[in-house]
C-alpha cells in the first residue's frame, strides 16, 4: 500500500462520495454483469464449502476422538498460505486472473469428489486432500480480491465489497445449518459431492465474465524474476505506516482468531454434546451476524471511516467470542457468536476495501499474498495451539482468552493515528 503521507494515499473514498452517488451505487452493482456473476457463482460455491468445511472435521473427529487431530484438520486449510501464499501473489500478478480462477476452481473440484472414496481406505490422504484443496484456494483467494477492483468503480469498492460480504454469509447461514441437519441424518458423502459440483458452477460463472488481462501483465513476466517482484510486494508492505501498523493488528487477532476455531467445534460436539447440529447451528449464527453486518455497513458505507470500523470491529470481535465461552447452551451461545459474525463483516470488510484502495493495481497480487502468508501463518499455528491445548484445559477458558488475544489488538489500534485514520 502507498504510505498515507503521500497524495491521496490516505483518501477516505467512502467518506468523499456523495449521498446522490451513494443511493445509485447498489441499482449500479445490479447492473455490472460481471460482478452478479463472480457473485452467483462465489455464492454457489461457498454452499457447498460449508458442508465440506464441516464434513472435514467431523469425518476425524468421529474416527479419532483426539482434540490435537481436530485442529490438525483446522489448520491444514491455512497452513498452505503460509507456505505459499506470498508466491501466489506474485503468480496472479503474472497470470489473467479470471483463467487462473477457472482452472483453480476446476481443480478443486475433482480434488473434493475423491475425499469420500479415499477416506475408506485411510485418513492420511484425507489430510494430503485437504492440504491440497487449501493450497489451491491460497492462490484463488487473492486473485478474487484483485480482480473485484477491475471490474467495479472504484467509488463502488466499499459497496460491492459488502455485497460479496453479504452474499458469503448468507451461504453461511444457509451451508451451515444445511450441513449440520445433512451431516446428521446421512453422511459425509453427500456433503463432499455437492461440494464439487458448486465448484463447477462457480468456473461456469466465471467463464462467462467478460474480462482482459492488464496488458502490464505480459511485460512484467518477461522483465522481472519471481524474486524480485516477491521482495517488491514486501517493501511496498513494509515500507507503508500505515499499512505495517495495520498488518500488524491483524495478524495479532488472527492468533486469537485461530485457537477459537477448533475450541467452537469442540464446545458444540463436546461441551454442549450436539453434534453436527450444535456445530451447524452456532456457525450459521456466525453467518447471520455477519450478514446483518455486511448490510448496515452497505447502507452506511459512505459515513464509514475504514480504521475505525476495522479497529472497533476488531475489539468487539474479541468481547463477543469471549462472552461465548461463558454461554451456558447452544442457544445462550447464540445470541454472543451473532454479535461476533456482526463485528467481523464490519472488520473484514473494511478491510479488504482498505487493500483495494491503496495498493496499486500491478502490485496487488503479490501484496494480498504477503499479507496472507503473514496472517494465515499466525491462524495455522494458533489453530493446532487451540486443540492441543483444549486437551489439557477447559474449551471455556480458552474460548474467553482467545477472546482477550482477539480484541485487545483492535482497540490498541484505536491509539494508533495511521491505523485509526485509515
Amino acid at each position: 500500500m502507498q504510505n498515507c503521507i503521500l497524495g491521496g494515499a490516505g483518501t477516505d473514498h467512502s467518506t468523499i462520495e456523495t449521498e446522490a452517488e451513494a443511493r445509485q451505487d447498489a441499482p449500479e452493482l445490479l447492473r455490472n454483469r460481471d460482478f452478479l456473476l463472480l457473485w452467483a457463482g462465489q455464492f454457489v460455491s461457498q454452499v457447498g464449502d460449508r458442508l465440506a468445511a464441516l464434513a472435514f472435521p467431523w469425518l476425524v473427529y468421529t474416527t479419532t476422538r483426539s482434540e490435537l487431530g481436530t485442529g490438525a484438520v483446522f489448520a491444514i486449510y491455512t497452513l498452505p498460505y503460509v507456505l505459499f501464499g506470498a508466491g501466489a501473489g506474485v503468480l496472479i500478478d503474472r497470470v489473467d486472473r479470471r483463467r487462473a480462477m477457472v482452472a483453480i476452481d476446476a481443480l478443486r473440484a475433482g480434488l473434493v469428489v475423491l475425499v469420500p472414496l479415499v477416506a475408506r481406505a485411510s485418513l492420511a490422504p484425507v489430510f494430503v486432500l485437504g492440504f491440497l484443496i487449501a493450497s489451491a484456494g491460497v492462490f484463488f483467494e487473492p486473485a478474487k480480491l484483485a480482480i473485484v477492483p477491475e471490474i467495479v468503480p472504484k467509488e463502488r469498492l466499499l459497496r460491492a465489497n459488502s455485497l460479496l460480504s453479504t452474499g458469503e454469509n448468507l451461504t453461511e447461514v444457509i451451508g451451515w445449518a444445511a450441513a449440520g441437519l445433512l451431516l446428521a441424518a446421512v453422511s459425509t458423502t453427500t456433503a463432499f459431492v455437492l461440494d464439487a459440483a458448486t465448484f463447477l458452477v462457480s468456473a461456469v460463472a466465471l467463464t462467462a465474465i467478460r474480462y482482459r488481462s492488464p496488458l502490464r501483465a505480459a511485460a512484467q513476466r518477461s522483465a522481472r524474476a519471481f524474486w524480485g517482484e516477491l521482495r517488491e510486494g514486501l517493501a511496498f508492505l513494509r515500507g507503508h505506516r500505515g499499512l505495517l501498523a495495520n498488518t500488524l493488528m491483524v495478524v495479532a487477532s488472527a492468533a486469537g482468531l485461530g485457537a477459537a476455531y477448533p475450541l467452537m467445534f469442540l464446545l458444540a460436539v463436546q461441551v454442549f454434546g450436539g453434534g453436527t447440529k450444535a456445530f451447524g447451528t452456532l456457525e450459521a449464527a456466525t453467518g447471520a451476524g455477519y450478514l446483518a453486518g455486511s448490510l448496515a455497513l452497505a447502507a452506511v458505507a459512505p459515513r464509514v471511516r475504514k480504521g475505525v470500523a476495522i479497529t472497533l470491529g476488531l475489539g468487539l470481535m474479541g468481547v463477543f467470542l469471549a462472552l461465548v465461552g461463558t454461554s451456558g447452551s447452544v442457544v445462550a451461545a447464540c445470541v454472543p457468536i451473532f454479535a461476533f459474525g456482526a463485528a467481523n463483516a464490519v472488520a473484514l470488510v473494511a478491510v479488504d476495501t482498505y487493500l483495494q484502495e491503496v495498493v496499486p493495481e500491478q502490485l496487488r497480487g503479490r501484496v494480498l499474498g504477503t499479507r496472507f502468508t503473514l496472517t494465515q501463518g499466525a491462524y495455522a499455528l494458533s489453530v493446532l495451539a487451540g486443540g492441543a491445548l483444549a486437551a489439557a484445559f477447559p474449551v471455556r477458558a480458552l474460548l474467553v482468552t482467545a477472546g482477550v488475544l482477539v480484541g485487545v489488538p483492535g482497540f490498541v489500534g484505536l491509539l494508533v493515528r495511521d491505523v485509526r485514520e485509515a
